[in-house]
């Protein structure tokens, strides 16, 4: 097939991630209308993408005059049809549940030009089984941008079997138009390529707080202090080329036994959950949260995310690796 350029992006949700990835859209220049079929939902939306536009411009990312022509060119729609009428791109960010993915695409092949790409952000479920919920198998993939998704720069771009290179090349052109970072996940696994490191690493800092070994807050400051800080500039695999493959190979083999290999959720992570400690949301999880405690955190992240944003702009007069 021959793909045709990307004028305009329709973005189906307008939840967490819904309405950064409308804005990462609309800030780079493309109309994009933004659907939910909630109209609180979208009210939020539009006071998320409102904060965010004034926190880049507080860090010298963005103007007032940029900020005006980014909300000009985001419309709020309702009505799920005319929002997707003519567009060339619609990224799917509803519910991580594959039956409602696979219905929202069913809809979105009905109402959509033939031409039109159909993405989703999953976080990990099938780019197949949503291809296979269409009659355009050769233009469906997945975008899975990460959160908060107008400050970090990648995208996995994941293919099904049935995606087309062209396809892929188009979304990955469009990608790195709009100032992110795409990698070409060229299998469709379970987790992608992120969420697979991500769970390893949480299985493990799941396991040692388990077994006493060391507090949530300990767990979270050596990753912070150590691989986190590392990570940001180097990683793992060229750390094992930096250190010595046959050195890793060596502490692989004594480790690897160790590590834990849990096949479902353990234990104490199932305790919290069936004793309601949810997260933030409900003020406990694996820590005590109070709202301004949480808040203050999210402000630390986005600061330090806005920094590397910085760097990578060359800004602060220099370049992040």
């Amino acid at each position: 097939m021959t793909s045709l350029p990307i004028r305009s992006v329709a973005v189906v949700g307008a939840g967490l991630m819904g309405h950064g990835i409308a804005q990462v859209f609309a800030q780079a220049g493309y109309p994009v209308a933004l659907y939910d079929k909630d109209p609180a939902a979208l009210e939020r939306a539009l006071a998320g993408i409102r904060a965010n536009l004034r926190l880049l411009e507080e860090h010298g990312l963005s103007t007032p005059t940029a900020a005006e022509q980014t909300l000009a060119r985001l419309t709020l729609a309702h009505d799920l049809a005319p929002a997707v009428a003519g567009v060339d791109l619609v990224v799917e960010a509803v519910y991580e549940d594959l039956a409602v993915k696979q219905e929202v695409f069913h809809t979105l092949d009905r109402l959509c030009p033939p031409t039109t790409i159909l993405a989703s952000n999953t976080s990990g479920l099938s780019a197949t089984a949503l291809a296979q919920a269409t009659s355009r198998p050769d233009r469906v993939l997945v975008t899975h941008f990460w959160n908060p998704p107008h400050l970090i720069p990648l995208v996995e771009v994941v293919r099904a079997p049935t995606t087309s290179e062209a396809t892929v090349q188009t979304v990955v052109a469009l990608l790195r138009a709009v100032g992110k970072v795409p990698v070409v996940v060229q299998k469709d696994i379970p987790g992608f390529v992120g969420n697979r490191l991500q769970y390893a690493l949480f299985r493990e800092a799941v396991a040692l707080v388990q077994a006493g070994v060391v507090s949530p807050e300990d767990v979270d400051t050596v990753v912070r202090l150590s691989l986190g800080r590392r990570y940001g500039v180097i990683g793992p695999l060229e750390t094992a080329d930096l250190n010595g493959v046959d050195l890793f190979a060596r502490i692989a083999h004594y480790l690897y036994p160790t590590l834990d290999c849990a096949q479902d959720t353990q234990p104490y992570h199932q305790r919290l959950v069936a004793e309601g400690r949810l997260g933030v949301r409900v003020g406990r999880g694996f820590y005590d949260w109070t709202p301004e405690r949480a808040q203050a955190r999210i402000r630390e992240r986005d600061a330090e995310l806005l920094r590397w944003l910085r760097r990578d702009r060359g800004l602060d007069g220099e370049r992040a690796i």
